[in-house]
């Protein structure tokens, strides 16, 4: 095993160990099964539509279904930047849910030496509005997500085990610039072809700030398919 080999199975390691280590007032085991469907238009512009469910109360109950479509764009082979709409059902309790929507966007840096891919998002989320509140706008609250990715291509084999790690923060003016979540992931991905994706990976996500914190454990489960238009060259 290689020095860079020895280095990732290291940091994931320890990112399971941090996984089963980290405390919380409340705890809840959940599943996140989500499909997504991407699909090139032109050259480095791809039309993303992605469905996600939500279960919490260790999986006896649905928290929500979350509905995305969007656009992104690779500027190169280092920066990545995204547009999204996204509506979604959140369920107080099983006979009680409402419909919100919101836009977020996405700038992505990605960096691979050797066989290591290294990443780094900014997401800006506006606010989540009820769609029957007349109101309430959506910039009033912005809020802002900061993921760094770590993820080692096994050579000969089309699987690559990651760790992420994400704060959640109010922006100045919305949330008072304050760190409200983190969250933290380790997983695999499998790619069985350049058309079909699979993700599964395991994770934390604690409030912070908060009396009486919730910390969510997380198994994900996701499938990827990636298609082109004929006319891409």
């Amino acid at each position: 095993m290689n020095r860079h080999s020895l280095f990732f199975l290291l940091l994931f390691l320890i990112t399971l160990s941090f996984l089963q280590t980290v405390v919380g007032q409340q705890n809840d085991f959940q599943f996140w099964p989500s499909v997504e469907l991407n699909l090139e238009v032109i050259k480095d512009l791809k039309s993303q539509v992605k469905e996600e469910a939500r279960f919490r109360e260790n999986c006896t109950q649905i928290s929500r279904q979350i509905n995305e479509i969007g656009l992104s764009y690779k500027i190169n082979k280092f920066f990545k930047a995204a547009l999204f709409y996204r509506m979604e059902a959140d369920w107080k309790n099983p006979d009680d849910y409402v419909w919100r929507n919101g836009f977020f966007a996405d700038a992505t840096f990605r960096y691979e030496p050797g066989r290591f891919t290294l990443g780094y998002r900014l997401r800006l989320h506006s606010s989540k509005i009820e769609l029957n509140e007349k109101q309430a706008q959506w910039f009033d609250g912005i809020r802002s997500r900061h993921k760094i990715t770590a993820e080692y291509n096994i050579k000969g084999i089309p699987l690559a085990p990651y760790a992420e790690g994400e704060l959640f923060s109010g922006m100045a003016g919305s949330h008072g610039s304050s760190l409200w979540a983190y969250r933290a992931w380790a997983g695999f991905k499998y790619t069985l072809n350049k058309t079909h994706e699979f993700d599964l990976k395991y994770g934390i996500d604690q409030e912070l700030n908060v009396p009486d914190p919730l910390r969510a454990y997380i198994v994900a489960l996701g499938y990827t398919l990636n298609l082109k238009m004929q006319s891409v060259k």
